[in-house]
């Protein structure tokens, strides 16, 4: 289990989590929910060593992730598709995944299984990244994180602008990932979609955590949407 415990985090002076907790196990999907700039992306970060947590810890079981440098949560089984994907443009469909295949030592069977979740990639191997349309850079993004074979995988906004037959796909990814009982921690804007995915729902109001619910809780409350989201 990740748990992310009491921390408070910020950039250079600037504090932007307090006191922020939450927790996730193997094979659960928890999302994050809260307005723009709530501390979501911050938070994600955070888990990756790329913020800098000032007080509380970070663990994974029994390993403390916030004594690792940056570069090594990864190696620990935590993968990251940050807000934006953040390819390697000049390099190969397949050179990209191969530096996810790099961090953990995985192989040619983990290659080859992520491939099966995105077939259109497998059509694509020789292509430049930034030749891709904008939702096969998506795929790409997560395809690289996923071949790192995580024990949990931090997605922020994965199905931000992309045209609905894409959006499905990797909403059907998030679900096999479940299946296979790998941890995620989503990043999502759309409520309906967090409901129908999340296990729980952890809203983020100005870098705290104020509550944490399920998915069939947050259907049976919608003032919580309100009172967090200011939308219906």
């Amino acid at each position: 289990m990740l748990v992310v415990d009491n921390i408070d985090a910020a950039y250079d002076q600037v504090q932007v989590l307090f006191s922020l907790s939450l927790s996730v196990k193997r094979g659960e999907i928890l999302c994050l929910l809260g307005r723009n700039g709530a501390g979501k992306t911050t938070t994600l970060k955070s888990i990756m060593g790329l913020v800098s947590v000032q007080k509380g810890s970070i663990k994974l079981d029994d390993q403390v992730l916030s004594d690792l440098q940056p570069h090594k949560i990864p190696a620990a089984g935590i993968a990251y598709v940050p807000q934006g994907r953040r390819l390697f443009a000049e390099l190969s469909v397949k050179q990209n995944m191969d530096i996810g295949l790099m961090a953990r030592g995985a192989g040619a069977d983990t290659f080859e299984s992520v491939l099966e979740m995105f077939p259109r990639l497998k059509e694509r191997l020789k292509q430049r990244a930034e030749t891709l349309s904008g939702g096969e850079q998506q795929m790409l993004a997560m395809a690289r994180a996923l071949c790192m074979k995580p024990r949990i995988i931090l997605l922020d906004e994965p199905t931000e602008g992309l045209q609905p037959s894409m959006i499905s796909l990797i909403r059907d990814v998030i679900l096999k990932l479940k299946q296979e009982n790998v941890a995620v921690i989503l990043v999502e804007q759309h409520v309906d979609s967090a409901m129908k995915m999340a296990d729980r729902v952890a809203f983020i109001e100005h870098g705290r955590n104020p509550e944490t619910m399920t998915g069939e809780q947050l259907q049976q409350n919608p003032a919580t949407i309100r009172k967090y989201l200011g939308v219906e």
